[in-house]
């Protein structure tokens, strides 16, 4: 289990490596005006993915409860149902976008420089959400399977070629759009890989829409609709304020609060990394009646998390702004190691 949390750790180090140098570039690239447009559009799109449900959550513990069987059928009957919903949502989400886009042209003040680009980027963020969809489906058999090495190598790969990318093109033109191109060939490089390797280890396990089974399907719904509850607290979290700053201020000030909370994001992908594999065991040891493995994995994790927490939560509090100063600018050193110190004291509370 420390091996794949441990290569989990590895990705978000690196992907944290990624950030701290595309940050300052792309914030350089585009300025504080172009950089607030592109958060603004993340912000927005990111809903969409509220239409998602709890499906992938919700896939990974059935398709984790029938590898534990080894019921082969029973899993592709799962895979079939989540096929079928993901499409569904998919759809869904494309026709939503549009509304977005009408809420998003008439709500914020977009530079007249800026409109243009800024128009196409959220139709193909839009794109990229929806088709975001399906693309899950392998990573989440991946899961199932605890073969977390392999799927992060991917994870590696598809980190370097959007940081490749980015550099390069933007060094050639500095667009929004451009930006929002690297989004869906990176999407389709992992999902591409992560497809290979199920249907390397796994030939028995299908993609198919025929296997799709009512019953399977509106297990998965019901408790989707459980962990919606939970996405969407965090999406409201995350996601709303540079729509608020954006709204009430200007798309120049939201890079400000960007860079602080890309702090406590990438803190929390820390976490993350440890619940994406202690679930499905999780799941598994409970379908095999194993609790007393069950409570020592849970306590072994909790404390890890905690101290994870605090030490990285103080470190910020305490050297955040002069760090900010340093990495991207001096200007953002007051406005942005401010709002840093006020988001880590509150999430040194919610994080653990």
């Amino acid at each position: 289990m420390l091996k794949n949390v441990g290569s989990n750790w590895i990705v978000t180090v690196v992907t944290v490596v990624a950030v701290y140098l595309l940050t300052p570039y792309t914030i350089h690239k585009l300025g504080d005006d172009g950089y607030g447009t592109w958060n603004l559009i993340n912000s927005i799109t990111g809903y969409l993915g509220l239409l998602v449900l709890g499906v992938p959550m919700a896939s990974v513990r059935y398709f984790a409860q029938h590898v534990a069987r080894g019921d082969t059928t029973k899993l592709n009957q799962a895979i079939g149902s989540c096929t079928a919903l993901y499409l569904i949502l998919g759809a869904v989400a494309l026709v939503m976008g549009v509304g977005l886009y009408a809420f998003f042209t008439f709500t914020y003040h977009i530079p007249a420089a800026l409109h243009g680009d800024a128009g196409w980027a959220f139709f193909l963020m839009v794109l990229f959400v929806s088709s975001g969809f399906i693309s899950l489906l392998p990573s989440g058999v991946l899961a199932a399977h605890d073969v977390f090495v392999p799927r992060n190598v991917v994870r590696l790969w598809g980190v370097v070629l959007r940081l490749v990318l980015t550099l390069g093109l933007l060094a050639l033109r500095a667009s929004l759009l451009l930006l929002a191109v690297v989004q869906l060939v990176c999407q389709a490089f992992d999902f591409l890989l992560c497809w290979l390797l199920v249907r390397r280890r796994y030939p028995a396990t299908r993609f198919r829409l025929a296997d799709f089974d009512w019953t399977a399907a509106r297990g998965i719904f019901a408790f989707s609709i459980y962990v919606l509850i939970l996405n969407a607290g965090a999406r409201l979290s995350f996601e709303t304020d540079s729509m608020v700053i954006g709204g009430f201020m200007n798309v120049g000030s939201i890079p400000y609060f960007t860079v602080a909370n890309s702090f406590i994001i990438y803190l929390m992908e820390f976490l993350i990394a440890i619940a994406a594999v202690v679930m499905p065991m999780a799941t598994r040891l409970q379908t095999q009646g194993k609790k007393a493995e069950l409570q020592e994995i849970f306590l072994k994790w909790s404390k890890i998390a905690l101290s994870m927490t605090l030490a990285a939560g103080l470190f910020l509090i305490v050297l955040g702004p002069r760090f900010i100063a340093w990495w991207v600018d001096p200007t953002f050193e007051r406005p942005a190691g401010q709002v840093l110190q006020i988001l880590m004291v509150s999430y040194l509370i919610f994080l653990p």
